[in-house]
């Protein structure tokens, strides 16, 4: 593991990008961030990205030239992006016949649920990668507390917390934040190669169980529910999401709301080397 080279971070503009190639310049990482928006530039600059690529996940010569040279690169592909296993298998055989040094996955927790199809997807890519001969690092992280950041100001001012799937449905989500921590000790630290690690929270939290932490840190009620896949889906046709994401998102949400999504912490807490962050103290650090 060279790391006089750089590090390439693809969907390093994305909420999880920018977190993660801020994590790995604090490290003293060596980031070129993969991008696809010239504007996102100045912002990733400034966020501790050393070089800048500019470029299509599609486009097999923009992945060529953002290859150049690296020695690692994590693969953070566009959230339920509908060609994510395609993209995955041009890159994994790019960075073979380039000789990059290792491929470092950015996964789902539980790919293997065929009933949703962007963790099949993941599924595909991680079976080229582990097949291809590649020194390789599979990530699978768990659903995020982040998930509150953009429903916040709707909390604040309806008190309902409410998300397309079941109340008592329970899920380990995690922080952001400890996964871009994880991701910089992986890229950073000797000894990962080979391995695949489930990234889960240290808590199964349903909607109900946040509505209750929400009261006690907001001292104002809070309460739970379902929404209706219905009015989900009108409400994200009128946001203008693609029709395509819009169908995966209601098969996702289906799934969770007769499973959750379960993990288990010991992976995170050994990878942190310390307790990961609890719902309490995210929501305390980054909506307060």
């Amino acid at each position: 593991m060279d790391l006089t080279k750089p590090i390439l971070v693809t969907g390093a503009s994305g909420r999880t990008g920018r977190r993660v190639v801020a994590a790995l310049a604090g490290r003293g990482g060596p980031v070129r961030a993969f991008i696809r928006r010239a504007e996102a530039r100045d912002e990733l600059k400034r966020g501790g990205a050393s070089e800048i690529a500019l470029g299509d996940l599609t486009d097999d010569a923009s992945l060529r030239r953002a290859l150049d040279g690296v020695g690692q690169i994590l693969h953070i592909c566009p959230p339920m992006h509908p060609r994510e296993d395609a993209i995955a298998r041009t890159l994994i055989d790019f960075c073979d016949e380039m000789n990059v040094g290792r491929f470092v996955l950015y996964s789902v927790l539980h790919p293997l649920l065929s009933d949703v199809p962007h963790h099949a997807r993941k599924l595909e890519a991680e079976r080229h990668l582990v097949g291809s001969g590649l020194p390789y690092t599979i990530l699978q992280p768990s659903r995020y507390m982040q998930h509150l950041v953009p429903i916040w100001k709707s909390v604040l001012s309806t008190g309902v917390h409410d998300m397309p799937f079941s109340t008592t449905a329970q899920f380990s989500i995690v922080d952001l934040s400890d996964l871009a921590e994880t991701c910089a000790r992986v890229m950073m630290e000797p000894g990962h190669e080979g391995a695949t690690y489930q990234l889960a929270g240290p808590e199964a939290l349903s909607q109900n169980d946040m509505a209750r932490i929400l009261t006690q840190v907001l001292g104002k009620p809070i309460r739970a529910e379902a929404k209706p896949l219905d009015r989900f889906r009108s409400e994200a046709q009128a946001a203008g999401m693609p029709a395509e994401r819009i169908e995966t998102m209601c098969l996702m949400n289906a799934h969770y709301d007769a499973h959750g999504l379960l993990g288990n912490p010991n992976v995170l807490r050994w990878l942190l080397g310390r307790e990961p962050n609890r719902f309490e103290s995210f929501v305390r650090r980054e909506l307060l």
